[in-house]
């Protein structure tokens, strides 16, 4: 089974280096590191990823910039926000939280970490395969 990709986008290169090893030690995931939004979406628009973790405080682009430009480039790609919650509850609204398929806290427990991803791909690779059987049965390419 082919590895998935995930780019993590996050200004914090400590935090980047930590969650890249740590899912690449899992032997699952191939991990890019982006450590701004504009090199993210940058690094989104050459290669398709499987998920998407991007942090919502960041100089700059942000993480809502960075998750609504995701959105629109592929409504389907998951996307996943990083966050100190208790600092970020003001900023980040109902409507973020919609948009994004999932909501990871820091600090983060890595088993938990694994288990959000591992059940985002997982509805994912569920809604993609439900949307290919639609198109077949409504006769779409």
């Amino acid at each position: 089974m082919p590895k998935k990709k995930i780019l993590v986008i996050d200004d914090e290169k400590n935090l980047c280096f930590l969650l890249k090893s740590n899912l690449e030690n899992i032997g699952e995931y191939v991990v890019d590191v982006a450590y701004s939004g504009e090199e993210g979406l940058t690094k989104a628009k050459e290669t398709e990823y499987d998920l998407v973790i991007t942090d919502f405080r960041m100089p700059g682009l942000n993480g809502r910039d960075v998750l609504n430009t995701l959105k629109d480039m592929r409504p389907n790609s998951p996307v996943v926000l990083c966050s100190v919650y208790h600092d970020d509850i003001s900023t980040i609204t109902a409507l973020d939280i919609a948009k994004a398929d999932g909501l990871i806290t820091k600090p983060f427990d890595s088993k938990q970490l694994h288990n959000t991803i591992k059940e985002i791909l997982a509805d994912s690779h569920r809604m993609s395969k439900a949307k290919i059987k639609k198109e077949a049965r409504d006769g779409k390419k």
